[in-house]
């Protein structure tokens, strides 16, 4: 996957969308990486809260930023929208009145702008409760053999995430499907730097020898699996109502 590929990944571990029923269209999330001026870092942030704010006052339901952190380009930060439908793109917002000089600010002071849709997968989401802001997350992107989706998902769905369930560790996963190379992504929430330590869920539960197994089965499907730390920004955020239908 492409670099951008992978750090715009880590716009669905700010998304916690509910199961739809079987036969509706799974959802869909607008995700926008950019890498920031370093120098400039402080007026990003302030162009994107104003932002939010305008999104919020407009009905948008919820806007979340997050950002690189510890590892990684520290300078680049995601931001993702609930993707209504595809309709909306036929009229260009950024020139409605009240915006377009803040979105002229955002411009000045960015190095480099990438937008994605993303596909989530609700059926196996384990997401975070509503009441619970995130806070530090692990994106894991993985590249998968094109017509082994299936296969990957499965092994996913039996074999591994049952033990981030056990383990109380909320997740969320998406498919990037436009605006860049495709790939499943997995978000997995913990609270702080000091849970890392603890290791995978899915080694604890196994043994070593048992997570090797598991890892066996995919043998042929993944090509390639990259990891990444992001930090949820809630000053430059905004989340729905405790009781909104949707949660990020």
């Amino acid at each position: 996957m492409t670099k951008f590929a992978v750090a715009v990944t880590a716009l669905l571990s700010l998304v916690a969308l509910p199961a739809t029923a079987q036969d509706d269209p799974p959802p869909w999330v607008q995700m926008t990486l950019v890498d920031v001026d370093p120098s400039r870092v402080d007026e990003f942030l302030a162009a994107q809260a104003e932002l939010s704010a305008l999104d919020k006052e407009a009905g948008t339901p919820w806007r979340s930023i997050g950002r690189t952190a510890i590892f990684g380009e520290t300078y680049r930060f995601v931001i993702t929208t609930p993707l209504v439908n595809f309709a909306g793109f036929d009229r260009d917002r950024s020139a409605e009145p009240g915006r377009a000089a803040v979105i002229g600010r955002i411009r000045n002071v960015i190095t480099s702008r990438q937008t994605f849709a993303v596909r989530t997968t609700p059926t196996i989401d384990n997401p975070l409760p509503v009441d619970e802001p995130p806070s530090l997350m692990i994106v894991q992107v993985v590249s998968v053999v094109p017509g082994r989706e299936q296969d990957y998902l499965r092994v996913m769905a039996t074999d591994v995430l049952p033990h981030f369930d056990e383990a109380e560790m909320h997740h969320t996963s998406g498919a990037l499907t436009f605006g860049g190379e495709g790939g499943y992504v997995h978000i997995f929430h913990v609270e702080r730097f000091a849970d890392l330590d603890l290791g995978s869920p899915l080694a604890r539960a196994l043994g070593a020898e048992g997570a090797a197994e598991v890892t066996a089965k995919l043998s042929g499907v993944v090509t390639r699996s990259e990891q990444w730390l992001v930090r949820y920004l809630p000053d430059e955020s905004f989340r729905p109502e405790p009781e909104a239908e949707s949660q990020p």
